[in-house]
């Protein structure tokens, strides 16, 4: 399907942008799911991205600069998209969300809709100049981490999304709670045929794309690759 960019808005030093096209489908768009997007112009494969918002027909994606979809967006006003893909986050009883850097998109959409507690992490101001965050949350900027601040929870329930080694690190920290893990790869198809996306798990090889990207920390190998 394509649409017109309804807005694009960079923080201070362009390190990151919000994306906005409109979509008809409402009410079918959950967090953590994601969707595929490039121009008319390319890139060939189209990149995966979490939906950050979705309000009044609108979907933003919360999107790091220097990527070659950028590029082309520089010169294209048009978005092709395929989705929404993957499945939504669990709905679980009262979660600490855990973000670090883009990680925050699907969290943020998922606090927005539950009123849910959040802790978000970036190595600089940067990111909290262009992002909202929920009411009673909190934000934090290196050398603190997300983790850092989240480790005194005593919640039960924990969805985090970031980096693989904040993500490693959550496993560890918090490997005797009910932890959720989103998990973020490099995918071609969104639909699992093409199996770039896959890993690891007790149940054998599943895929990023249709299998999650929201897994059980007690489920996934992070590790497996290397």
């Amino acid at each position: 399907m394509e649409a017109d960019v309804k807005a694009m808005k960079y923080s201070s030093r362009k390190e990151y942008f919000l994306l906005s096209f409109e979509y008809d489908e409402k009410d079918k768009v959950e967090p953590g799911q994601f969707f595929r997007l490039k121009t008319p112009t390319g890139p060939y494969i189209a990149r995966p991205y979490s939906v950050y918002d979705f309000e009044d027909g609108v979907l933003t994606f919360l999107i790091k600069s220097g990527g070659e979809f950028e590029e082309h967006l520089k010169t294209s006003k048009k978005i092709i998209f395929d989705g929404p893909l993957g499945n939504a986050i669990p709905s679980l009883d009262n979660p600490l969300l855990i973000a670090g850097g883009v990680g925050y998109a699907p969290l943020h959409f998922y606090a927005k809709r539950n009123k849910s507690h959040l802790i978000v992490g970036s190595k600089d101001e940067e990111l909290f100049n262009l992002v909202d965050i929920p009411p009673a949350s909190v934000y934090t900027v290196e050398p603190t981490t997300a983790l850092d601040v989240a480790k005194h929870s005593p919640t039960t329930n924990i969805i985090a999304c970031g980096p693989i080694k904040m993500l490693s690190r959550a496993k560890e920290m918090f490997r005797d709670r009910n932890l959720f893990l989103i998990l973020e790869e490099k995918m071609a198809c969104g639909r699992g045929m093409c199996e770039g996306c896959a890993v690891m798990t007790s149940d054998g090889v599943k895929f990023v794309c249709k299998d999650g990207p929201t897994f059980s920390a007690k489920e996934v190998n992070l590790n497996w690759r290397n």
